[in-house]
Order: C-alpha cells, then structure tokens, then sequence
C-alpha cells in the first residue's frame, strides 16, 4: 500500500493482557503480561507519546514488577474497566490511526461466539468480551466520527471450543458494540493468532503468534518506515508455514482485511497459493462452465445469491464490488480451505431440478479434495473440541474397528477433523467420516454424541444418502446394544495410576476400568499407602472388576518407576493360590511424562505399525547403545519399527527409556535384571513370532513359566505397552491461552 509518512504521535493505542484470573490456579496464563509490553514497546519505538496507550492488565505476581516498570499507570483488566475504555473513553482521542491488541484465555461459546476472557472468570463461570462485537465496535459512535482513518486489531488467544460439561457454564459474551455502525466504511485490520476450533501456543512464556508478528514488525519499520501490514501478514504466515513442516503444528492464524486499501479481500490461512499447473487451470475452467450453465443467460441474479451463501460461510466479503460474475465466484472458493465443497452445496441449492453434473464434481475433486463444506467443517471441529481427549480417543479407536490402524491426532480437534475427512473415500458410498462418527455416537452417551449424530444426518442429507446413513446409523445402534448386553470380554483394561509420594516406597493411585468408550472410577487413595496395603487394594479392585488371563492391566508410572516390578506383585498373598499379578493378567506399564505433544505424530506414526508386525520387527538395541542420542540416531535410522528392545544392564536403563518416550515409541521389551544375560537371539526366540499385538498376552505366558522355574528369563521380562488411543481421564485443562 501506498501512503504519505505516517506521524506515529498521532497513533493511539489500547492494549489488554490477562493473566490472572479469580478461578483455580490452572486458569492461570503466564505470557501475556511480557507480550503487551514488548507490543508497548515496538509502539513507543516508532514514536507513539506513552500518553496515548491505555495498558489494562491482570498480572501475575512475579510479572507485576517488569509490568510496572514499563507502564507505572496501568489500569486492571477487569470487565468494567475494559467496557469503560471501549464504550466510553475513545469517544475523546484525538488519532489517525488506533491499534487494539488483547492477549489472554480465549474460548468458543455456545452459538459459536467468541469469548476473550475477564479476570472474573472463575472455573465454573467463564465471562468475557465478544471478539466479534470489538470490531463491530471499530465503525460505531465509541469512536470520533471525523477521526481514526485506519484501525488495526491484533488477538492472541485461543479460540477453542470448551469440553462437554463446562461448554454450559460458559456466559455469553459481552457485546462491547450496540449502536448503529456509522462508519462502515472505516478501515480495519484485524490478525488473530489462530482459526476457530484452535489453540493459539505458547512458548517460552511468550504467544508464539505475537512473537512472529514483532518480529515481522520490527523488520517491516526498519529505518522508521511504516509497516506495509500485508507483507508484515505474509511474513508471520511463512513462519507459521515452516514450522507447521518442521513439527507438524496445527496452529493457524487468520486474518480479515476490509476496506484498508479501498477493497474488502479475504486472505487464505497460509502462505498465497502457487499458480494453478496446466491440469488444474483445465479443470477450473471445467467448473467455471458447468457452473455457468447452472446459473443460465442471465447470471448476475443467481450469482448474486450464490454470493451471498458463500459469504455465510466465508469469514471474508467477495473479492470485488457488486456481484461477481462466476469466474471471481471459482476464484473465491479456491481461495479458502473447504471452499469448492461449499461453492458445489450454494450452486446446488439454487438450482434443486439441475444438479451439477460428474465432470463438474471430478473437477471440483482434482481441485480441492475436501468434501465437507466450511460450515460442515467448523462445526465438526467445534463438536470434537467439545469432547476431552479421551473422547476423541474414542473416536479414533471407532476408526480403527471399522477400517484399521491409522495415524489420527486425537490431541487437536482440527487436525482430527482434517485427518477424518481424508479417510479413503468409498465411490457412491457412505463417506468413511460419518460412518466412523455414526459408531462413535451409538457407543457414547451425552450431548455431543447426539449433536455429532445431527450434524452427520445433515451431511447425509446434502450428499443425498440420509438412508443410506440411517441403515449404517441402526446397524451401529445394534452392535452397540450387544456389547452392552454381553459380559466382560477380551479388550477391557484396568488403568492404574501410581503417584510416588512420601517416604519410602509409599504411593498415591487411582484405578478405572475401561472397555470401550466406557471409562468408570474404580478407586481414588489420595493418602499414600504402604506397598503391601496397595497391593491389597488392587488385589481386591481386580478382583471385582477384571477377568483373569484377558484383562489388561496398565500401569500408568512416573520415567522413575518403569523398573518397578509391578507384574511380580502378589495376588491372594499369604494363601495357598498365591501367584503373580503378571500371570494372571496381562501387565503392562506406561508413561507419558517425556511425551512431548509436538512428537504425537511419531508416537502415533509407530504405533499405527503395530497391527500387522511381529515381535521380529523390533529393534534390538545393543549393550553399547545407551546415551540419549545414541538411542534416538538408532531409532531414527530405524523409522519403520513399532518398536524396540534391549537387554542392556540397570546403569544404562533411565538414558534408553527417556530417549525412546521422548523420540515416540509405543512399544519396549526390556530384561530388568541388574546384569542382563541375554542376547538379542535369546530374545527374540522368547517373544515368538505371534502377531505383535499379541505381545502382552505372550509375556503373561512367559512370566507363568518364570514362576515355576526362577532361572527362567521370561520372568524378567518387563513391557512398556503405549496405546496413544487409549489414555488416562484427563481433567479440565485451561492453561492454553
């Protein structure tokens, strides 16, 4: 853009950082405090009076000291000062140019509104500002009539859809605007850190959107020029692109740009696309013809309609003035993730008698393989957002049963949706995502299951298989109904989560019996219980609760307690039965302490290869492999593995378990003897060549004969086994801004 040198003392400036708020301590947020002030900072560098920035901040305690230094007069964040700044006190500036930035908790509420959180919020009572309603506010009388030519908005904050249960405590959020827009035309500039349904990250005590947005600014007003924000956008977009490639990051930010250089454009979630190759432009101009044909001779009435859905669904207005004529229609859809499938449904609609033909939806295909349309989408990622992890796990293993072992990322809602979405298509038949959400919702209870079955009967319906869904739907229901009616069966678990606490070998722990989607609390001992007194109480847990030789039992410890010898724990101890808990059951351990979540993929990228493999398709990892980069260049080198295995003495243990969680592998056989004796051809002739996931079935067998003879290696043998689909109950967490 193109502009006379701006005079930066007529810029004015609102900036908002929470990270305090009246509820747990896990509500808590440390970053935004630092980031408001680095933002303060770039604003005075280029000559912004102090006088003309309003900081409002909840600060923690150990962030007062640096926020006081920077800006001594700061006012609180709370809910009636941000409305008396907003409502009221902009009405009096005198600028050319406002910049708002707002750093804190974000959530999406009901009616998929977002809400930018007060100090207020307490757990069960989340209450904020509505993002939407700030902008409205930017064209309203709270702002000079004759004044302001220019506003940019930045926000940093998640915009992530609450869990079932506490997505109803939340309130509905503030509309900071309530008069008549005035000033429609003023221009606005407005970049959020993340799309709807996502979490916006943070590292380092800094958001990672607003240090690539500094950093962008910074570059972009070097010498004192003022920053061409779209380059600035496309810049922070780069960054987010190349770190999506370099760890798999699902965070993208967005932006919405009306009327800054006389035009109002959508801008795409990510770097511009390339120009279209010699195939796609033909099939482009496939769909540019079908779809002329639809709209007939006289295509301005009908496009102006079709427009006019898109634009429900787009977060931007059409590239052009007046109404486009079907190319710019082509154009724009290209332009936006799920946009052909939303443009194929607007066409469809206008013209129910004339459906668009095969040459136009293969074309649609070859452009853009997506099939859910942008509201189909949003609100899918809303719904599994709504889930907690463990019921997106569900959903993921709903997958598997139904079409086998793939890597699906329960832990981010997007980018499950996106990974349900590309499940091989079936031609003429039932997409694979609603019939994957169709078994989910016949095994699970509550609200979301009943919404999830809602949203894919719509989608069915615009597909023109609604019987097609409702047959899938009650052969589902039926399965579901004869597994609820039929005893224990193989594929039940018992988890146990041990918590090392007080002196010697005491321990917290809890217990849950899983089968299925079903997951019910067994026991909570918050008092830590001496060994022999756990070990009665689990005695007495399994006992009710799990079924010998098939229930798994899964040991759920802290990296310091892998070694502990849970499978030679006493069962009926002191009586004449008395045996091990590792040859009746099935044992296994656990941990996901070294876990890190920007590693899930490898962790589930193993995983997936389990199914199918052999314990021959373990790496032996050799005496001399030890050190943490040792073991992680060997299973590097070895990507293919589900797994590995060692025999490597005590000393070496901690460095080969830290690597292996840490560098994603699911699966570890390893001797706990002091001084291991075996080798890797030993090894591997005690582990057979079952099927791998018969691994923990065949260490139970083994473990029975090490009890019969105490020379036996099989007894020795301890089994990290860490299905990522199938977690822990994980509480509320809303530590993500």
């Amino acid at each position: 853009m193109t502009r006379a040198p701006h005079d930066w003392r007529r810029t004015h400036a609102v900036i908002v950082a929470v990270e305090r708020y009246n509820g747990s301590d896990d509500l808590n947020l440390d970053g935004p405090v630092h980031d408001a002030v680095e933002m303060r900072k770039w604003l005075t560098g280029r000559g912004v009076p102090a006088e003309n920035i309003q900081l409002l901040a909840s600060p923690l305690e150990h962030n007062r000291a640096a926020l006081e230094a920077a800006h001594p007069h700061y006012r609180p964040a709370e809910r009636a000062d941000v409305r008396r700044v907003f409502q009221d006190e902009l009405r009096a500036i005198d600028a050319d140019w406002l910049w708002v930035y707002w750093a804190g908790h974000g959530v999406q509420t009901q009616g998929g509104r977002w809400s930018l959180l007060y100090p207020e919020t307490r757990d069960t009572d989340l209450q904020g500002a509505d993002a939407d309603s700030l902008i409205d506010l930017m064209r309203t009388e709270h702002l000079p009539w004759d004044g302001v030519d220019r506003v940019t908005v930045i926000i940093d904050a998640c915009r992530q859809a609450l869990p079932a249960g506490v997505h109803e405590l939340a309130d509905t959020p503030d509309l900071l605007a309530r008069t008549a827009q005035i000033r429609p035309e003023r221009p606005v500039y407005w970049m959020r850190a993340c799309q709807a349904g996502a979490v916006a990250k943070q590292r380092q005590g800094t958001g990672q959107f607003t240090s690539a947005l500094l950093r962008q600014l910074h570059a972009a007003a070097a010498g004192g020029a003022e920053p061409d924000l779209d380059r600035v956008w496309q810049g922070v977009v780069e960054e987010f692109a190349r770190a999506r490639d370099a760890d798999g990051g699902r965070q993208r930010p967005t932006v919405y740009v009306s009327d800054w250089n006389q035009d109002v454009r959508p801008v795409r979630l990510g770097p511009p696309a390339p120009p279209l190759d010699p195939e796609k432009l033909r099939f482009r101009e496939t769909l540019v013809l079908e779809a002329s044909g639809l709209l007939g001779p006289d295509p301005a009435g009908p496009a102006a309609r079709v427009a006019a859905r898109l634009r429900m669904e787009f977060t931007e207005a059409p590239p052009a003035r007046g109404t486009p004529s079907v190319e710019e229609l082509v154009d724009w859809a290209l332009a936006h993730e799920h946009g052909i499938a939303t443009l194929l449904h607007a066409l469809d609609e206008l013209t129910p008698d004339r459906r668009i033909g095969a040459r136009a939806r293969e074309a649609c295909r070859r452009l853009q393989p997506q099939w859910l349309t942008c509201a189909e989408h949003t609100e899918l990622v809303a719904l599994l957002a709504r889930l907690d992890e463990r019921g997106r796990e569900d959903v993921v293993a709903a997958a598997h049963q139904q079409f086998g072992p793939t890597a699906l990322p329960a832990h981010d809602p997007a980018a499950l949706a996106d990974a349900l979405e590309e499940l091989v298509p079936r031609p003429h038949q039932l997409p694979q995502l609603l019939s994957v959400v169709e078994h989910f919702a016949a095994f699970a209870e509550g609200a979301v299951a009943a919404e999830l079955r809602t949203w894919a009967q719509a989608c069915a319906v615009r597909l023109g298989m609604k019987e097609v869904l409702l047959d899938h739907r009650a052969r589902a229901a039926d399965r579901a109904e004869r597994a609820r009616t039929a005893g224990p069966a193989e594929g039940r678990s018992i988890q146990i989560r041990l918590h090392p606490s007080g002196p010697g070998q005491r321990r917290a722990y809890e217990v849950w019996s899983r089968r299925g989607a079903e997951v019910d609390a067994l026991a909570k001992v918050d008092t830590p219980a001496a060994p022999e007194e756990m070990r009665r109480g689990i005695d007495a847990l399994l006992a009710a609760h799990a079924r010998a030789t098939e229930t798994v039992v899964e040991f759920f410890v802290p990296s310091t307690d892998l070694e502990l010898d849970v499978h030679r724990w006493p069962l009926d101890a002191g009586k004449p039965q008395e045996r091990s808990l590792g040859t009746d059951f099935p044992v296994v351990v656990r941990c996901a302490e070294l876990r890190q979540p920007e590693r899930r993929h490898l962790w589930e990228r193993r995983w997936s290869r389990v199914s199918g493999a052999t314990p021959g398709d373990l790496h032996w990892l050799p005496g001399h492999t030890h050190s943490f980069a040792q073991v992680r260049a060997a299973m590097e080198r070895q990507e293919t593995a589900p797994g590995a295995m060692t025999a490597g003495p005590a000393r070496t243990r901690s460095e080969i378990f830290t690597a292996c969680l840490f560098d994603g592998v699911p699966v570890l056989v390893w001797d706990t003897g002091a001084e291991p004796s075996l080798d890797e051809r030993q090894l591997r002739t005690l582990l057979g060549s079952e099927p791998l996931e018969h691994l923990p079935q065949r260490l139970r067998k083994l473990r029975l004969e090490g009890d019969a003879d105490d020379g036996h290696p099989g007894r020795r043998l301890a089994l990290l086994w860490d299905d990522p689909h199938r977690p822990l109950p994980e509480p509320l967490d809303l530590s993500a801004p």
